[in-house]
This record gives structure tokens, C-alpha cells and sequence, in this order.
């Protein structure tokens, strides 16, 4: 299994929506409309899982992979930050730091987990974390 399907696997199990794009077509109008457009029928409170792509390194047996993903939840853009942080940021440290963390060390050695808070992404005003990773195949 590569990174790719990993990740993939991993939104699924939490029932969120998976995209995996490159960035700077993240940040293109025609993709905020589409994102806004697919995710507008989800409501306040769905969570989408974006994967960037994927760095690939290594040799043989042994492959790193590396990169950058947001796990992001569409809310009001009225909320306050405390109230973002706390039904959609907190909750997601929690699950990236702990739940998924152990679930990637399960089949890969973890060098690199680190996130930032995000708010008000994107068109359809989502918040989150933006997520980096280094892992490699054991």
C-alpha cells in the first residue's frame, strides 16, 4: 500500500471525504467552486480529508514518503475562533496526534507528524489542521 491509499483509508474509516490534488489547483476558482459545490450538500460539520502530493523517496524495500494534508470541516463562518477551536480543532488534534498517529506506526515508521491550526479555508469556510508527515516503510 502506498501513501496514496494509506491516506485514503484512513478518511474512509472516519467516514470523511478524501481529495488528493496538487495545491495550486486547491487554490484555483474553478476548484474552490467545485470543492464548495461537492461539499455544500455535506452541511456545517462535514469533514473532508485533502492530501497534497506525495513526496516518494528511498531505495529497495525502503521507501519514504513525505508531505503535506488538511483534514477540514466545513462550519459558519459567523462562529467565533473559540468556538471553532473547540468543535472542530480540538477534537482533530486529538484524532491526528493520537488515533492516527497509531495507526500509521502500526505498518510505518513515523519520523515526521506536526500540525497547525486552520480557519476559514477555502471558499466554504472550513477549519481544521494542515498536517505535515515523513514516513517510511518498515
Amino acid at each position: 500500500m502506498d501513501a496514496v491509499e494509506l491516506f485514503e483509508e484512513i478518511a474512509e474509516s472516519f467516514n470523511w471525504h478524501f481529495v488528493s490534488a496538487r495545491r495550486d489547483h486547491q487554490n484555483l476558482h474553478e476548484v474552490e467552486e467545485w470543492i464548495a459545490s461537492e461539499t455544500e450538500k455535506y452541511g456545517d460539520g462535514e469533514t473532508t480529508f485533502f492530501l497534497d502530493p506525495v513526496v516518494r523517496g528511498g531505495a529497495g524495500t525502503e521507501i519514504k514518503y513525505s508531505g503535506n494534508f488538511m483534514i477540514l470541516t466545513n462550519s459558519d463562518f459567523d462562529k467565533s475562533y473559540e468556538d471553532k477551536r473547540r468543535d472542530y480543532i480540538v477534537p482533530l488534534i486529538d484524532i491526528v496526534h493520537k488515533t492516527i498517529f497509531n495507526r500509521l506506526r502500526c505498518d510505518w515508521k513515523v519520523s515526521n507528524l506536526t500540525s497547525i491550526e486552520v480557519i476559514n479555508q477555502f471558499d466554504f469556510n472550513a477549519d481544521g489542521l494542515s498536517v505535515s508527515f515523513t514516513i517510511e516503510s518498515t
